[in-house]
């Protein structure tokens, strides 16, 4: 591999984390929501369906007793709930309450609107720049996922 394509992506590799934390840590200090950027996490893997306890952890990477800590601060809020898992009694599952979705859609709404306006002001190639960037992060994020199974 060329020393200018392997430096190119060192810096790339580099850079994407601290990106999107400065994104998502600018988005937090103007929310309106007082959340946290674990417990915002914690939402949005719950957005699709119920987890158990130990996939949170794992999602978030912190520790179980991390996990059950801030899931017993949200459940708390009314806006997670613990119920057994239909197909193991055994078996805990934490999902969104009806306010738990209504704070995530007013998060995710408020992220939307803040980026819009900023992208709003963007020449049009870099718009379409940043639309193919998503996708290649998506094909990132399904390759990695894949391979930690």
């Amino acid at each position: 591999m060329r020393t200018d394509r392997r430096r190119q992506l060192d810096e790339i590799a580099e850079a994407l984390p601290q990106r999107a934390a400065t994104l998502s840590r600018l988005f937090l200090q103007r929310t309106t929501v007082a959340i946290t950027r674990t417990e915002a996490g914690v939402l949005y893997a719950l957005r699709d369906r119920p987890r158990r306890i130990t996939e949170l952890a794992a999602h978030e990477g912190v520790t179980q007793p991390a996990i059950t800590l801030l899931v017993n601060r949200l459940e708390q809020r009314d806006w997670l709930h613990r119920g057994a898992d239909p197909s193991d009694g055994r078996v805990v599952l934490v999902s969104l309450t009806h306010a738990g979705r209504h704070v995530l859609g007013e998060l995710r709404s408020e992220y939307r609107a803040l980026l819009h306006e900023e992208m709003a002001t963007l020449e049009g190639n870099d718009v379409e720049a940043l639309a193919r960037a998503i996708e290649i992060l998506d094909d990132l994020i399904d390759n990695l996922e894949e391979r930690g199974r």
